[in-house]
């Protein structure tokens, strides 16, 4: 009886370590199966009812003897142990074979996945990807590569890439060139954007940016190009090319341009037996046509000027517009007598050319300079300055002429870079307020009494001497400094004149403007502003202009004086006499007075021929209703008979020398008349 207990609790024991070891392991499996543990549920409750069964039977024998009890317990716990160990290990295999295939279907699902987002990237690039292999064979075609070149995927693909990328110089030349290519461009391509040529399907060609990648992929070679269309591109840049080297009117090339150019012909000639030449052209009339008939028929004029241009020289020659109404040329392997024949005929051709604008004819013609360029020219900028120069000089003695420059025209260079020492002084001068004012009186002849004073400016240098408006004035003039230095003066004279008047009530300025100063018309802005601001009567200033600056440009200098007798001041013409056709357009400038030339006036007592003319033509400005002025009066016997003749108003070192102007009442050398 012992013994059958003692087998009874070891099938016990064995089916409860057999029972706990299968649900153990079950859980184990279902924590790494987390997908499985509705199907482990099902199983647990297969077992559990299994067990519940073992135990209602065993219920029923529950009024019988003890062994047969221990016997159905043992039973319970042997037979479910390992039923619930059995099912557990051959559910354990198949869950493992169903893990294993659900592993694969997902690593299929994210290469399938992977595979998709990459054609989706390809498909939507911007720019075409075409690959091929080391024969030159298409093997792929994206969307952008369909549109750029005509094909389809499926028509590409097995193609020869000589049909989408062709020879930079013919089609016909297409036999064996993809050898070539693969052979040298792919290499040179290789991780660099280069230029070559794509083909259409329908057989139009078109310049091609590409890009080549080489990778092994299952032990063959493949290259992968990206490809895009630069027809856009190329023509922009042409653009910003054009935009650099050519002016925007004219359509020649710009300034910067042809110095360039100008500055490889110069070395190229240096290194090499050759000659050319450089030609400066300057419009004689063009600031005429701007003032009067509007900026419109300026470059109307201009564009003119530049077809004129290009049809006169050779293709192979360089025209520029090189800034305002200047061109240059530059004659390319040509000896400077041919050079000077090509300047001559051009100057010909200007003189002969009439612009017309809204029933308006008017002569341009032209002054040039021209200048050699041989192994003796050191660079660019010394041919400019010579050319120019001689520009300049071709306008001096005359304009609508040639003139080549010389040995003799050097000095006048020297003196331009001596100008240009002059005009950083000036500057200065300017910036450090180092100019001063001087003052000549100009008195009557009718009752010999002070009518006021001329307004001079003379500069203090680094020393504070004095320098006389000879030294600086005519660098002023050609460097564009005047403008600045008379309104210095103006706001200086006015504010001098409120002062003094405050004890000479009457009294009056007279402040001479430089030519340049009669094309600004906010100088007239300027001195209205400054009456205003300090009450100053118009009528006590008066405006000198020469008679060279007013003939110049008698549009401008009409509308400028015009400007200035509508503010109230009085103007004046300076010079007169000392042009041919003074009395031709007297009439038509608005001044009240009339400075008459010193030239007449200087010699005036032993010259009859001065008197006759200082008299007449003192009495045309009477007629004219204007008063008269007699500059450079230097004795007596010239003060008499200017005040026999009635002229108005006189000046002179007799009378006066220009001075610092004191507040009180200023003394003169004599009175007029003696009186």
């Amino acid at each position: 009886m012992s013994n059958t207990i003692i087998i009874l609790i070891g099938l016990v024991l064995i089916g409860a370590a057999q029972l706990i070891g299968g649900l153990r392991y079950s859980r184990r499996v279902v924590r790494e199966l987390p997908e499985s543990r509705a199907s482990w549920r099902v199983l647990g409750a297969l077992i559990w009812l299994f067990v519940l069964g073992y135990a209602s039977f065993a219920l029923l024998l529950v009024n019988h003897e003890v062994s047969t009890l221990l016997i159905v317990v043992a039973l319970i716990f042997a037979g479910g142990g390992s039923f619930v160990l059995t099912v557990t290990r051959l559910s354990a295999k198949t869950i493992q074979k169903v893990k294993r295939i659900i592993l694969l279907e997902q690593e299929n699902s994210r290469i399938l996945t992977a595979q998709q987002r990459l054609q989706t990237i390809l498909d939507n690039a911007a720019e075409g990807i075409v690959t091929f292999d080391d024969r030159g064979t298409i093997k792929s075609f994206n969307k952008a590569a369909e549109a750029l070149f005509g094909y389809l995927e499926p028509e590409a693909i097995d193609q020869d890439i000589g049909h989408i990328i062709v020879p930079p110089d013919s089609l016909d030349q297409r036999e064996g060139y993809v050898e070539h290519f693969l052979r040298n461009e792919v290499q040179r391509l290789i991780g660099h954007e280069g230029e070559v040529v794509g083909c259409h399907r329908d057989g139009t060609t078109f310049p091609m940016a590409l890009k080549v990648s080489s990778v092994m992929l299952e032990g063959q070679r493949l290259y992968t190009g990206l490809v895009s269309n630069i027809s856009e591109r190329k023509i922009m840049l042409e653009r910003l090319r054009q935009m650099a080297e050519q002016d925007g009117l004219t359509g020649l090339y710009n300034r910067s341009y042809f110095q360039q150019q100008l500055e490889r012909t110069v070395q190229r000639v240096r290194r090499a037996d050759i000659q050319a030449c450089l030609l400066y052209i300057d419009l004689d009339n063009f600031k005429y046509v701007n003032d009067t008939l509007g900026h419109a028929a300026g470059d109307r004029l201009l564009i003119d000027v530049a077809r004129l241009l290009a049809k006169r020289v050779r293709s192979t020659d360089l025209i520029a517009r090189f800034g305002g109404d200047e061109f240059t040329i530059l004659l390319h392997d040509l000896p400077i007598d041919q050079g000077l024949q090509v300047a001559e005929a051009l100057r010909q051709q200007f003189a002969e050319y009439v612009f017309r604008h809204v029933g308006k004819q008017i002569d341009i013609g032209c002054s040039i300079g021209v200048t050699n360029i041989d192994r003796e020219s050191n660079d660019a900028e010394q041919v400019l300055a010579h050319a120019d120069f001689a520009c300049h000089q071709a306008k001096c003695a005359g304009r609508n002429r040639v003139h080549r420059f010389s040995v003799d025209d050097q000095d006048g260079i020297d003196t331009l870079s001596m100008d240009m020492g002059w005009s950083r002084r000036i500057k200065q001068a300017l910036e450090e307020d180092r100019l001063v004012l001087a003052y000549q009186p100009i008195m009557t002849t009718a009752c010999g009494e002070l009518y006021g004073y001329e307004v001079l400016v003379r500069m203090l240098d680094e020393r504070d001497n004095l320098i006389m408006p000879s030294g600086f004035l005519p660098a002023a003039e050609r460097f564009g400094l005047a403008v600045e230095i008379d309104r210095w003066v103006i706001v200086n004279a006015i504010d001098s004149l409120v002062k003094v008047r405050k004890t000479q009530p009457h009294l009056c300025y007279s402040i001479n403007l430089s030519a340049h100063t009669l094309a600004e018309d906010k100088m007239c802005d300027l001195i209205l502003h400054r009456l205003n601001t300090t009450g100053l009567d118009p009528q006590a200033l008066t405006f000198e202009v020469t008679e060279t600056a007013a003939i110049t440009d008698m549009a401008v200098a009409q509308h400028f004086l015009g400007r200035l007798r509508e503010i109230g001041c009085r103007t004046a013409l300076d010079d007169f006499g000392s042009g041919m056709s003074s009395f031709a357009y007297l009439k038509d400038l608005p001044v009240d007075i009339v400075k008459l030339d010193g030239y007449f006036v200087r010699h005036l007592a032993g010259n009859l021929i001065d008197q006759s003319l200082v008299k007449a033509m003192n009495d045309i400005i009477h007629a004219l209703g204007k008063q008269s002025v007699a500059e450079f009066v230097e004795d007596q016997q010239s003060l008499q008979l200017l005040t026999d003749y009635a002229v108005d108003f006189v000046q002179g070192y007799y009378l006066g020398r220009p001075a610092a102007l004191p507040l009180g009442v200023y003394e003169t050398t004599q009175k007029p008349g003696g009186k």
